[in-house]
């Protein structure tokens, strides 16, 4: 992946290789031109960038770097910069709590997005709060992970994947959900663990024809049928290597654009952000974001989390169902 330079004082990114255990990948805020030095707070990215789900890393930091972008030209935050520092987990759960432990170790971190697997995500919930940090987790069921006052779910529950699947017109009784599995025909657990989700540009190659008729739900739609989102995520391949951004694109700009809001309101009401500032910040959040309005209630659950619903159809395509 290749990051080209950027105008003003936004630091060229080079990523050179994802093997690396973590990626200082650090994009600096500031107002206008280059400064004095400011304070730096960090936002943690941690997501897989090596292995068979590497896309989901691919996809997640342009989106983050594109929503810094637009901070930068917002006017920054107050008198400090922000850096984004992305760690590799490999998608691997015994890694990413391992992972997760660097993460909290360096105390300029303010805020974690990550790790958008559940078994990912499980694994390292612990290390962050007990480290006191607050974590935003796009891309996986709400009630799959355990509530905590540090932990803001923005995925639906999978009662509202399951309700929403309703809509389905079904097939020989037969519909699937990324989140909740009955297995059908060929999709079998073990192919199904290797695909990130239904929306992986892997499924219909994979699958093939076993695939036609079935629908799944998700809680981030295709880009072409999220025309805002693809207007804000249009400049994707210029961050990317030429890659176009995907569902989870608009998941990871969300999540950052609402953790940049949090810093703000935390700088405005203590004059200095912290890590306990940012999350109480989160818990009182009112972010207009691509996905919807996103406010969590009081189990730290975004509880009007959208649910866009899909069937595939003979080549492999998958159709909104209304």
């Amino acid at each position: 992946m290749r990051h080209h330079p950027q105008h003003g004082c936004e630091r060229s990114v080079r990523i050179p290789s994802f093997v690396r255990t973590a990626l200082s990948l650090l994009l600096l805020l500031t107002l206008g031109a280059c400064e004095a030095p400011r304070p730096t707070i960090k936002i943690a990215l941690v997501a897989p960038f090596e292995g068979e789900f590497r896309e989901v890393g691919y996809d997640a930091f342009p989106a983050m770097r594109l929503a810094l972008r637009e901070q930068i030209i917002a006017g920054g935050i107050g008198n400090y910069q922000v850096a984004f520092v992305a760690y590799n987990d490999n998608g691997d759960a015994a890694y990413a709590e391992r992972v997760a432990h660097n993460v909290t170790i360096d105390r300029d971190v303010v805020a974690v997005i990550g790790h958008f697997r559940a078994d990912t995500t499980l694994a390292a919930l612990h290390v962050y709060t007990e480290s006191h940090l607050a974590v935003v987790v796009p891309g996986v069921a709400a009630n799959r992970l355990p509530y905590d006052p540090l932990v803001y779910r923005m995925g639906p529950t999978t009662d509202a994947l399951d309700t929403a699947l309703e809509r389905c017109p079904h097939q020989n009784g037969s519909a699937i959900t990324n989140w909740t599995q009955p297995f059908i025909g060929s999709i079998t657990p073990t192919l199904l663990a290797r695909l990130p989700d239904f929306q992986s540009t892997a499924t219909a190659g994979l699958l093939g024809a076993s695939i036609t008729g079935l629908c799944f739900a998700t809680a981030t739609p295709f880009l072409r049928d999220l025309p805002a989102a693809g207007q804000v995520l249009s400049t994707f391949p210029t961050v990317s290597g030429g890659a176009a951004p995907q569902p989870l694109s608009i998941a990871a700009y969300d999540a950052t654009r609402l953790i940049l809001q949090a810093i703000r309101s935390d700088i405005d009401a203590h004059g200095a952000p912290t890590r306990a500032g940012v999350a109480d910040a989160l818990r009182h959040i009112r972010y207009q974001g691509l996905l919807g309005t996103v406010t969590f209630n009081n189990r730290n659950v975004w509880a009007d989390a959208p649910v866009w619903v899909y069937q595939f159809d003979g080549d492999g395509t998958a159709r909104p169902v209304q």
